[in-house]
């Protein structure tokens, strides 16, 4: 320490005690005396003396705070800095302290920045919001982004200025007694006789007499429509049983989130009855076909020679006290009042078109139907003819489908089938034409080309011919494929392809998206009373067979109905003298004579049951089917008309 110091720290020690010592304060004192340094120089000094004590008074600038930076470090520095412009000095300051172990203070590290002219620039806050149900948002802007919102929007709007075109204004006003003041219908406007009557009636009487002009649809705009199908879109995904009523509960509320708008059970449960009322469901499927044909062909790849096409049902069971159409509902395992959807899929296994039918669907008859109407709405029938030759269209069928009937009618049309048989119809004796096996070159087994004979049963002597593919897998088992595609246009291990490419195609993503979406669930349908069709031929049959057998039976009938008044008669007597006996401990106490007259009539009765059983004898067979054929007869009155289920919201909501 020099002596220039050690009388630098002796003055400020004097001033600090004659400080101390007076009255005043350090301000004033300032203000009123001659000092040698400044206030803030005196504050700083007196800090580091209270820390440090008379060692903390020293000159520090030999070991290193007044250290001057060279050139490169400047350098470095200024790329440290043009880097971490969005940092404060504070942190800059750690950061260069803790990586390239650059000590400096903050105020020098702005005097630098000010320096480089890098000053530094505020990074954009960002603000996360965390809300419940933003997961929705994904499907809804997912929905608007692919246009299908704007496809469903022109249809409906296509089809209400139909109705608005065609149907005037049919209906009437309500009754005088229709409503209490808040809007709700009286009990004595429902117990008038026309309300109760259409009450439950089917769509297609109600639609007759109603006023579209009164209904809210008829006055919704663009931008509601929109929100509303939008929220019909997302209904699965936010009552998790697609019921409308589930919107009322707290999982409702994510609507708010996917279409901007918290609807609730009422609102979305009118629309769905306007729309029912208007009847667009079948607009609005055709809508749906062609839009994702012409959003998956982008997609697709064109180059292949089998266009494949997988159909599936779907049987909902239908729980209703009505006689309705029915069915074997499969997840039930029994024969039930049902609807049933037809699906058809792409070869990529997309569902693109459906139909819903009251009870079973005939796939003989609905699958072709169906795919003639698909074809007709994508304009692809005549294309699909014209090229024929080198684009094969195949129909693939699971074994519910495999019937002979079946199959000889889709022989008949323009398209292939590939089905499969169940295994009790695996039968040697049924190949002929046997080709050598070959190994499958997309799995672990052997295939075998062949004709296969296939038995008609409603038909019992028509014998139908198909190719078939023989399947021996490596694990023991076998299957059988039948088809109607040629070798030349599809070799069997093609053949084989196709048909359980369905798992991962169609049925295992069909069995997840069934479940997220509801889609067993049966919604809403009306009364209508149809003649069942089947059953009046039955009886009719009937009808015919029981005067058939009674003209070939009418000798041994006659004698024997001369006989049973011969046992009524017995049968009348034999009671009577029942009643004048008494029954005790099990034994029958009557006088002898009425004991040996009733065992005489019983006799008799025994004797002409025999004489009827010996004139039966040489029309056994005839009798027999006569006995069947009278209690069919009678189990089946009444049932000549069966309740038609209506199938309109069930598609609006399928789709």
């Amino acid at each position: 320490m020099t002596f220039t110091e050690e009388k630098r720290i002796d003055n400020f020690l004097e001033l600090l005690d004659k400080i101390q010592k007076s009255k005043l304060s350090t301000k004033k004192y300032f203000a009123t005396h001659q000092t040698s340094i400044g206030l803030r120089k005196y504050f700083r000094l007196k800090k580091r003396f209270q820390h440090d004590g008379k060692k903390g008074l020293f000159d520090q600038r030999c070991h290193g705070n007044a250290n001057k930076l060279s050139e490169d470090q400047l350098q470095m520095l200024q790329s440290i800095f043009a880097y971490n412009r969005h940092l404060s000095s504070g942190d800059l300051q750690d950061e260069m302290q803790n990586k390239w172990e650059i000590k400096l203070s903050a105020k020098r590290i702005d005097q630098l920045r000010r320096q480089f002219n890098l000053t530094r620039i505020r990074s954009k806050i960002t603000r996360e919001q965390i809300v419940q149900f933003a997961g929705v948002e994904i499907f809804a802007a997912l929905a608007r982004y692919i246009g299908i919102m704007d496809t469903w929007n022109e249809t409906i709007q296509k089809r209400l200025q139909e109705v608005k075109e065609t149907i005037g204004n049919g209906g009437r006003g309500d009754h005088i007694y229709a409503r209490h003041r808040n809007g709700t219908f009286t009990s004595r406007y429902n117990r008038l006789a026309h309300v109760r009557k259409m009450k439950f009636a089917s769509i297609s009487d109600k639609v007759k007499k109603k006023d579209f002009s009164r209904s809210s649809l008829y006055k919704t705009s663009a931008d509601n429509l929109s929100r509303k199908n939008l929220a019909l879109l997302l209904l699965p995904l936010v009552t998790n049983n697609g019921a409308c009523r589930s919107l009322d509960k707290p999982m409702g509320n994510a609507l708010e989130y996917g279409c901007g708008y918290n609807y609730k059970n009422a609102t979305i449960d009118k629309y769905l009855r306007e729309l029912k009322y208007l009847q667009v469901s079948e607009d609005m499927i055709n809508c749906n076909a062609r839009f994702w044909s012409q959003f998956w062909k982008q997609y697709d790849c064109p180059d292949h020679t089998t266009g494949c096409y997988y159909i599936d049902g779907n049987v909902k069971p239908l729980w209703s006290s009505k006689r309705c159409r029915k069915g074997k509902v499969t997840m039930l395992g029994r024969v039930m009042g049902c609807l049933e959807q037809v699906v058809i899929y792409d070869g990529y296994g997309r569902p693109i078109y459906f139909r819903t039918f009251s009870g079973n669907a005939d796939l003989q008859h609905n699958a072709l139907d169906t795919m003639e109407q698909l074809d007709e709405l994508l304009n692809e029938g005549q294309k699909a003819r014209s090229k024929k030759a080198s684009c094969v269209r195949a129909l693939i069928i699971d074994g519910a489908g495999n019937a002979v009937q079946t199959l000889r009618a889709f022989s008949k049309s323009d398209y292939h089938y590939i089905s499969i048989l169940d295994t009790n119809q695996i039968n040697p004796r049924k190949f002929k034409h046997r080709c050598s096996p070959e190994r499958y070159r997309h799995g672990e087994g052997f295939l075998t080309d062949s004709l296969i004979e296939l038995i008609d049963s409603k038909e019992p002597g028509y014998i139908y011919e198909s190719r078939a593919v023989h399947i021996l897998w490596d694990n023991g088992k076998e299957s059988c494929l039948v088809t109607s595609i040629g070798k030349d246009l599809l070799d069997a291990s093609g053949v084989v392809k196709a048909y359980f490419d369905r798992w991962p195609f169609c049925e295992k993503q069909f069995a997840m998206l069934k479940a997220a979406t509801c889609f067993s669930r049966v919604v809403g349908y009306g009364k209508k009373l149809v003649p069942d069709e089947n059953m009046l031929s039955k009886i009719n049959k009937l009808q015919a067979d029981l005067q058939r057998l009674g003209d070939e039976l009418s000798i041994p009938l006659s004698q024997i109905a001369v006989k049973e008044e011969k046992l009524c008669a017995l049968f009348d007597k034999e009671r009577k003298l029942k009643e004048r006996s008494k029954i005790k401990e099990g034994n029958r106490i009557q006088l002898c004579k009425n004991q040996e007259a009733l065992q005489s009539t019983q006799r008799d009765i025994r004797r002409i049951q025999r004489e009827i059983k010996k004139i039966e004898e040489p029309f056994k067979k005839q009798f027999s089917s006569l006995s069947e054929k009278n209690k069919e007869f009678a189990r089946i009155q009444g049932k000549k008309e069966v309740y038609h289920v209506d199938v309109e919201l069930d598609q609006l909501l399928t789709i």
